[in-house]
């Protein structure tokens, strides 16, 4: 994607007002000239207080906030925020993404997302990618990478318009639909997988999100594993992911 014509730079001073918001930083090489030489464009600040007031109040648990970098190629920035309660699948809360510097690509990787039960279903993934977006115009991201899991993540992934990379993955699905699904139902599944893998045999961009509109696929994409990119340079994708998000 081609950068915004920003170019913001971090500064010492908002370097302190991120500390101030509660992030401890881990570093050796200075931050902002980290930052400056690698990540160009990203104004850290906003997108930090973006993050922490849509999830930190997601839960009474103390929260813990984390910003690591690492100078040796790849370059990269991991930011993560992190309940107490993490690893308890009812209330914890995590957040784990990296920026990368890659040698022909900048990619955003998202590590891990757990919600609290009780806040799924109000549109907080769906904003969260919203902030996450305007990092990347302003970045010139190339493309966001991640692994669909946990409990709904296979659902709410392919809604977004991520694509599955590993065709293997997509068969273990297809394979599943067809054991659990009616044959009337299963025939439109089979369809969009013929259509895809006919045309690309050794395809790493399966349209996940033709599965998530069918009669009980909803079902199977909330228990599967995927490996998905969402490829921000395909102006098609970058539009139907905007629009996603909007």
């Amino acid at each position: 994607m081609t950068p915004l014509s920003d170019k913001h730079i971090v500064t010492e001073k908002e370097i302190a007002e991120i500390k101030d918001l509660g992030f401890n930083i881990s570093f050796g090489y200075p931050f902002a000239d980290f930052l400056k030489e690698n990540f160009p464009g990203l104004h850290l600040l906003n997108y930090l207080k973006g993050i922490n007031d849509l999830l930190a109040p997601l839960t009474t648990a103390a929260v813990e906030r984390e910003i690591v970098y690492f100078e040796s190629p790849p370059p990269a920035v991991v930011i993560q925020l992190f309940s107490d309660d993490e690893e308890n699948n009812q209330t914890g809360l995590a957040f784990s993404h990296s920026i990368v510097k890659r040698e022909v690509e900048l990619v955003v990787e998202l590590d891990f997302l757990r919600i609290p039960v009780s806040t799924r279903n109000q549109g907080i993934t769906k904003r969260l990618l919203g902030i996450c977006l305007k990092q990347c115009s302003l970045l010139g991201v190339d493309k966001i990478e991640l692994e669909a899991a946990l409990e709904n993540g296979g659902l709410v992934w392919a809604k977004a318009f991520f694509t599955a990379k590993n065709p293997k993955e997509v068969r273990v699905i297809f394979e599943n639909a067809e054991k659990l699904l009616t044959p009337e139902r299963f025939k439109f599944v089979k369809r969009i997988y013929d259509n895809y893998y006919e045309q690309y045999p050794d395809g790493t961009a399966f349209p996940m999100v033709k599965w998530s509109r069918l009669a009980g696929m909803q079902e199977i994409l909330n228990g599967s594993r995927w490996r998905g990119e969402l490829d921000l340079n395909n102006s098609e994708v970058f539009s139907n992911f905007k629009h996603y998000v909007a």
